[in-house]
């Protein structure tokens, strides 16, 4: 015969919480702890390094002085813009 239990599942969570301070590595049930890892780094790849530049390019093309776009450009085709002048080298 199993023991009886009265306890929520915010109660039993603030349990797992406080004994698993230290863990490394949670289960999926306590996805609220936060793990003790280290978040990977990643280095920029060789498409990405031109890509701020451009952006400001292309954001300054497509934008008005009180920041608004003009006609007929979108974030889409800002973006498109900005792969297309990072592509070129401008």
């Amino acid at each position: 015969m199993a023991a009886e239990v009265r306890m929520s599942v915010e109660e039993y969570l603030q349990l797992i919480e406080a004994t698993a301070k230290n863990v490394k590595r949670v289960g999926k049930a306590t996805r609220t702890i936060q793990r003790e890892t280290r978040p990977v780094r990643r280095r920029a790849g060789k498409a990405m390094k031109g890509m701020a530049s451009a952006l400001k390019k292309a954001n300054a093309k497509a934008r008005k002085k009180d920041g608004s776009f003009k006609k007929n450009w979108t974030q889409a085709r800002v973006m498109k813009e900005a792969h297309r002048l990072r592509r070129r080298g401008l």
